[in-house]
């Protein structure tokens, strides 16, 4: 068995999709993932998947997309979801993974990555720390959900 990393094909979707549907409840979070293969598919050109496949079975996803910095003045990956069946954990599948789809991100001209962990998830803080990922406590996120966004691009300002 030899697990290799590439771009998601066409059809994967689906099965990508329930892939990151798990990650909330092997982390047990209160959050679902409203992620589908249709939305994978009408996010085509926007949203870059890379995976991990042993024989034909997906044991891995990273999802992420291309970013622009004005601090940095350059491209950089931004990557949305990583995840690893729990099956297939311990044999450096995510890590491989993650440097894949990075690999795939500087051809397109990526200088760093950026992403996001759950405050609750200490493992995926360590896994990012092994490799030199920075915290940083001055970026603080916001994200304007859709009630609010609906709200927001139809409100009038005098």
């Amino acid at each position: 068995m030899s697990v290799g990393f590439k771009p998601m094909r066409p059809g994967q979707e689906d099965a990508v999709a329930a892939l990151v549907r798990q990650l909330p409840k092997d982390l047990n979070l209160d959050v679902q993932a409203k992620l589908t293969g249709e939305s994978l598919r009408k996010a085509a050109g926007l949203v870059n998947v890379t995976v991990a496949e042993d024989s034909g079975l997906l044991l891995g996803a990273c999802v992420w997309l291309m970013t622009f910095s004005t601090w940095r003045s350059t491209k950089g990956m931004y990557v949305v979801d990583l995840f690893v069946m729990s099956h297939a954990r311990g044999r450096k599948i995510g890590e491989r993974l993650l440097q894949a789809a990075a690999k795939l991100a500087q051809k397109e001209g990526a200088e760093f990555i950026k992403l996001e962990v759950d405050v609750t998830n200490e493992g995926a803080g360590r896994f990012y720390d092994r490799f030199g990922f920075g915290r940083h406590p001055n970026d603080e996120l916001f994200i304007l959900e859709e009630d609010k966004l609906k709200e927001f691009i139809g409100r009038k300002f005098t």
